[in-house]
């Protein structure tokens, strides 16, 4: 059973460690979930489908990040419960407003944006993206308000939740050939995800009573800083993330979009799941440590050893065999997908070493420092439109290296500002 959140009391501190392998391994069974089921999954669905629901992907993380005006990310930072539930109760309307407006912008561009690229289904892809904006924002500010409770045991709970629904449904669907099997049951999964998280928060870890416009004011004045310098950053990061989907809808045919996306799909995803998990955890235990005036170099030091080890495994890995093992265990039609994998998967190593540690600068209070890094991505991908006369496969290559270069350098930002940190604490104690 839940424990109950006490208003009163602090969370007890637990080791990191501990809460590192609750939330992996809830992540764990979530991923393994859909990947024990990827053969059925890939036997459903076309590239075609895939294409559709890659871009649904990558538009949906660029509107995710700021449904809420990044102030999800400032939840674990009050010292004060009744501050940190006013401001989630601000993000919440945030998200809200932010929803309304996706579904003007949309309703307005969608049909010319349709005749820009190479989808001609995009239009199908409306009120899924609103439905997820809201659902996805919402789950976002709810999992910030879990995580500053250190509720480890719900959070992996309910990623083993989402993997399942989502799962069964595409399942459901796909047997049934629906067309947008794929898009549906990833929407209706989300729905039935946000609302199981609702449910916890309301019975076991309540807001405070009362939705008190000044003091929601006053939250938000309060971290105001985190729309006026964190949000556009934050975007600028998302559309990074996504041009490779969308530089691919917009050069490529359908069938490349496809396989691509697909390959995507089987790695990037679940490489930013265990690298979104192993973030949150490490960003509560970085702002604790900065609270307390702590060092977290040695710390920062094991966590990249280990994953620039697994990171370098899975690209061997399937550089090496990648081809054959998509043809064998997802399908002879998706040999090609497997060999573009072996070209991608360099790039989502370097995310999955260089995503965890970049949350840290938002925990050591650098949000200005937070900044450089989407500028610098920003800037290696505007330089990738002048090669999109060349093959998809050097295109590829392209977008892999360009990965490698952003994330390795993200790493590099976080050590040399973990390291300025540290010289300040000796400063202080001299």
């Amino acid at each position: 059973m839940v424990q109950r959140g006490n208003p009163g009391q602090a969370p007890q501190e637990k080791p990191f460690l501990h809460s590192v392998a609750l939330l992996f391994s809830g992540t764990v069974a979530a991923q393994l979930i859909p990947f024990l089921l990827a053969p059925v999954i890939a036997r459903l669905y076309d590239a075609e489908q895939f294409a559709v629901f890659g871009t649904l992907l990558a538009v949906f993380n660029i509107t995710n990040v700021v449904a809420a005006g990044r102030y999800d990310q400032a939840v674990v930072l009050p010292r004060e419960r009744a501050q940190a539930s006013d401001l989630v109760k601000g993000a919440l309307l945030l998200v809200t407003l932010f929803t309304m407006l996706v579904a003007v912008v949309l309703l307005a561009f969608g049909q010319r944006l349709e005749r820009a690229v190479t989808l001609p289904e995009l239009h199908r892809m409306v009120r899924p993206l609103v439905a997820l904006t809201f659902l996805g924002g919402t789950q976002l500010v709810l999992l910030q308000w879990l995580l500053r409770h250190r509720a480890f045991p719900v959070i992996a709970r309910q990623k083993v939740l989402q993997s399942v629904a989502v799962t069964g449904l595409t399942l459901l669907f796909g047997w049934l050939a629906w067309r947008s099997g794929l898009v549906l049951g990833y929407v209706l999964g989300w729905g039935l995800y946000a609302v199981a998280t609702a449910w916890v928060v309301a019975r076991s870890f309540p807001l405070e009573h009362g939705w008190r416009s000044a003091a929601i004011k006053g939250a938000l004045k309060t971290y105001k800083d985190w729309p006026l310098h964190n949000a556009w950053p934050a975007v600028l990061n998302a559309v990074a993330s996504g041009m490779a989907v969308i530089y691919m809808v917009a050069y490529f045919d359908t069938q490349v979009v496809g396989e691509h996306n697909f390959a995507r799909q089987y790695l990037l995803v679940p490489i930013s799941m265990v690298s979104v998990a192993l973030g949150q955890v490490l960003f509560e235990r970085t702002a604790t440590r900065v609270r307390e005036q702590r060092p977290i170099r040695a710390e920062l030091k094991r966590v990249a050893v280990v994953l620039a080890a697994a990171a370098v495994g899975i690209a061997v890995v399937v550089t090496l065999f990648g081809e054959p093992l998509f043809a064998w265990v997802l399908g002879e039609q998706w040999r090609y997908a497997g060999h573009l994998a072996g070209i991608l998967v360099w790039g989502y190593a370097a995310q999955l070493v260089g995503s965890p540690l970049g949350a840290q600068l938002i925990a050591m209070g650098k949000v200005k420092a937070a900044m450089a890094f989407p500028v610098f991505y920003a800037l290696l991908l505007a330089v990738l439109p002048a090669f999109k006369h060349v093959s998809a496969e050097q295109f590829m290559a392209l977008l892999s290296a360009t990965e490698v270069l952003a994330y390795g350098g993200y790493a590099a930002w976080v050590w040399y500002h973990a390291g300025r940190y540290e010289r300040t604490l000796q400063q202080q104690a001299a």
